[in-house]
């Protein structure tokens, strides 16, 4: 049996910095996969041409910076082609008379939208900001580092994506968590509690997952391996758990430093979180389109491919630990 050696005091305070920012910043956030409980709805058309056009983009921007009682949800088509991405505003899920704006997109017109949808309308009631000005401009402003710093990781430029994510976290990271603690709060206060927890963790702080993710491995590509055990460590908790890819990260990480029986560790956890995903992703979805159960389908075969690939990875792992 493998020998079990002390922990380390620099991953503990590593993991205690983290967690006390996680906690401090905000109360761990429930996880928020589908709107509830919003005061608009923003369903971004998710046809082929809208998605030519920037939809994806779209609909990423204004779920990581939407304010508290605003969803931004994938929509059908609205028949606007050549027009998008295209918007539709809606005050519910199912509503059948939404306002349709047409080429949402880039940093004004989001946001210029966003403050429609909390202003003062005749019937309805104004949304109070959970960001100052300066606080969203913080968070746009490293939301918009991330992306630049996706590309630089993208082309294999390790060290300048490191700098770019780096500071695209520094920026945003304590607006997006109190931004998520006030949509968790409205959750909260209008839903009851019926002990069926939702899957995943929420949508607006997935760029930030994604930018510790990324940076991790831009690290461990520099040799940097404390720089992303940190980064490791904080996609875990960041995602509460949820992301299977994050546990890979740390996995990685325990490998480049001849760690096994943490390597065994982290994908061990990874597997548990891959299960989950091809669990959730199994079930009915009763009322969804073709593209959303063609999403579903997607997420739930890449689950099993990754979970069957990892199941292999602890096979040999728990051989090599036999055997020290």
């Amino acid at each position: 049996m493998a020998h079990l050696s002390p922990p380390l005091t620099g991953w503990e305070s590593t993991i205690l910095v983290l967690i006390l920012l996680a906690a401090i910043n905000i109360a761990v956030v429930e996880a928020l996969s589908t709107p509830s409980s919003a005061t608009k709805i923003l369903r971004v058309c998710q046809s082929p041409g809208c998605k030519d056009d920037g939809a994806i983009s779209t609909l990423e921007f204004l779920s990581a910076v939407a304010p508290p009682g605003v969803d931004a949800v994938k929509g059908g088509c609205v028949s606007l082609c050549g027009s998008g991405p295209v918007v539709e505003l809606c005050d519910d899920i199912d509503s059948m008379a939404p306002i349709k704006k047409k080429r949402v997109k880039g940093r004004d017109v989001i946001l210029s939208l966003l403050d429609e949808c909390s202003s003062k309308g005749d019937e309805v009631e104004e949304i109070e900001p959970a960001l100052k000005p300066y606080m969203r401009d913080r968070l746009v402003s490293g939301y918009e580092l991330s992306l630049e710093a996706h590309q630089a990781y993208a082309s294999k430029d390790y060290q300048s994506a490191v700098d770019l994510y780096t500071d695209a976290i520094e920026s945003g990271r304590k607006s997006a968590m109190i931004l998520q603690e006030a949509r968790s709060a409205i959750i909260s206060d209008t839903t009851t509690n019926d002990n069926e927890q939702t899957y995943g963790y929420p949508e607006g702080v997935r760029w930030l997952v994604t930018s510790f993710k990324n940076s991790c491995r831009s690290r461990l590509s520099l040799n940097d391996v404390d720089g992303a055990r940190r980064d490791a460590f904080a996609a875990t908790i960041f995602s509460q758990n949820f992301d299977g890819d994050a546990h890979e990260c740390l996995a990685e990480v325990c490998a480049s430093s001849g760690d096994a029986l943490g390597e065994w560790q982290a994908v061990k956890s990874a597997i548990s979180q891959y299960e989950r995903m091809e669990e959730e992703y199994s079930k009915p979805l009763p009322g969804a389109d073709a593209p959303a159960r063609a999403a579903a389908v997607k997420k739930r075969s890449h689950a099993a491919a990754r979970k069957r690939e990892l199941g292999f990875r602890v096979a040999k792992l728990e051989r090599e630990l036999q055997a020290s």
